[in-house]
């Protein structure tokens, strides 16, 4: 495998001579930017234009990470990787959530059910989906509903290519549903271990100037209303935009219809790139189908993804699946280390750099490129979701929190794109409008992290950036009354579906004052 990937890699240097991070050179001269932070992306573009000069360092740089996969593959390391234990922890393992009054209901007839003895009684109710989330808004001390064993097809329109799912279908089975019959999502988050509920309800989004967030694919839902009562809302209902992305606050929804398309094979092709450059061609690079950057705050890097729909047959899975390999164990790696000792964090990031300015290209079906088939070390995350005419900006700005507040950024920093949509609640709420999401990722003691995202939100607030429903954020009801125009009318729709508040919990009080 050392000798295969390690051809790879050279022929890679010698064909395309690693575009921009081997190619062009640093002004090295200009060690500090006009805002006084320092420039650190020199390091990463001189170490790998020696690594291709010089062949013979191949074998030894990769025997080094095969050796740390070994071990990391080779003994148990469960804190590294949480495994969601459903319905009783949080991905990051820092919310709990009481089993007691758990519920797995297996019939829409059950639902009613739990929801109508609530009511009665004056209980409050969550629905948990898969406990894939950074927020507090799935957390009760009551009633608790997962829709675990609440999965599957129900039906399939081909006139209006329409499928109808049950709320509690997982992307992943719903990725292998739609494949069996040659079907596919038309966008995807990088997550699939996630609800079709919980996704759409919180907005989840992949990236594409023209693609929407997961909840406007939808074209009907079905939902347990806070008095009992089953109701079934299209676009030609005004609630619609309501429940759309409600997180829950609505009802329990039961069946979930979304707009769907054949099934295609998307080309992926990565490149690095010095941040400083991928800000100043911004609008050049970011022109593709469905472009993602993943960056380095720390090493000034900045590693670009696009993707776009093509008709050739698979290529290049085992070389990225090597590369991938390294990468996330390296994160697996890093991630510990700097939890541990964060003044290391630039330079063992500085490795995860090198590793993904490697050139990669693959073609697989749509669902393989598009979502993380890995599982990521534990992290915290965040997201401000800003117009796209405020990119270049809102990443400066956030690489200036990074260096002079010296926070250790041990992740990577992912800028997205999302095309607007109309949900009165939804992040990317304005339909002629292009959004850019950039989410903030971390491994470290709570208060580090939470400072570090406070930091971002206090520094970024300019834009009226929005926040990730799913992700850590602490926004009040009037800071997100004057982000969101149609707050009022969610708030009236709300106070009819659900007139008990049954659906509240003290996280969604606190946050939208109802």
């Amino acid at each position: 495998t050392d000798f295969l990937l390690t051809l790879n890699v050279n022929q890679f240097c010698l064909s395309h001579g690693v575009r921009s991070m081997a190619q062009k050179k640093m002004n090295t001269d200009s060690t500090t930017s006009s805002d006084g932070n320092k420039k650190n992306g020199g390091r990463t573009a001189t170490l790998w234009s020696k690594v291709c000069r010089k062949p013979v360092l191949m074998p030894s740089i990769f025997g080094c990470l095969a050796v740390i996969i070994w071990v990391f593959m080779t003994f148990d390391w469960p804190e590294l990787y949480r495994r969601v234990e459903p319905y009783q922890v949080s991905y990051d393992g820092r919310i709990t959530f009481n089993l007691t009054n758990s519920h797995l209901p297996e019939t829409e007839a059950e639902i009613v059910q739990i929801v109508s003895n609530a009511n009665k009684s004056g209980r409050k109710i969550r629905v948990l989906a898969s406990g894939h989330s950074w927020s507090e808004i799935a957390q009760t001390q009551d009633i608790m509903i997962s829709l675990g064993k609440y999965q599957g097809e129900v039906s399939f329109d081909p006139k209006n290519m329409e499928y109808t799912v049950k709320a509690g279908t997982k992307l992943e089975d719903l990725n292998d549903l739609l494949d069996k019959q040659k079907l596919a999502m038309i966008n995807l988050g990088s997550v699939t271990g996630q609800t079709i509920s919980g996704a759409i309800s919180t907005a989840t989004h992949g990236t594409g100037h023209d693609l929407t967030n997961m909840a406007a694919l939808v074209t009907k839902l079905k939902l347990v209303s806070g008095t009992g009562e089953v109701i079934t809302v299209d676009s030609s209902d005004e609630r619609f935009k309501a429940i759309q992305v409600c997180i829950g606050m609505c009802g329990v929804l039961t069946e979930v219809t979304l707009r769907v398309e054949a099934a295609y094979h998307l080309s992926e092709l990565r490149s690095g790139h010095t941040l400083d450059e991928c800000i100043s061609d911004l609008d050049t690079l970011t022109k593709g189908e469905r472009v993602k950057y993943w960056v380095d705050f720390h090493n000034n890097f900045c590693s670009v993804f696009n993707t776009s729909k093509t008709d050739r047959p698979p290529e290049g899975g085992f070389v990225c699946g090597m590369v991938s390999n390294i990468i996330y164990y390296l994160f697996a790696v890093v991630t510990r280390i700097t939890f541990i000792a964060p003044t290391l964090t630039g330079r063992l990031m500085n490795l995860v750099s090198l590793t993904l300015s490697i050139p990669t290209h693959r073609v697989a079906k749509s669902y393989e490129i598009l979502t993380d088939f890995f599982r990521l070390p534990i992290h915290q995350e965040s997201e401000v979701v800003v117009e796209l005419k405020d990119t270049a900006e809102l990443i400066k700005t956030i690489r200036d929190v990074v260096i002079n507040g010296n926070f250790p950024v041990n992740y990577i920093t992912e800028v997205r794109f999302v095309k607007g949509d109309n949900a009165w609640l939804s992040p990317h709420y304005g339909k002629d409008t292009v959004f850019c999401a950039i989410t903030l990722t971390i491994y470290a003691p709570e208060e580090t992290s939470s400072a570090y995202f406070d930091a971002v939100y206090k520094a970024t607030r300019k834009f009226n950036g929005r926040v990730h429903w799913g992700k850590y954020f602490t926004s009040g009801p009037t800071e997100i009354r004057s982000l969101f125009p149609r707050f009022d009318d969610f708030a009236e729709v709300r106070l009819k579906l659900d007139p008990n508040g049954i659906f509240m919990n003290d996280a969604l009080k606190k946050a939208f004052g109802f």
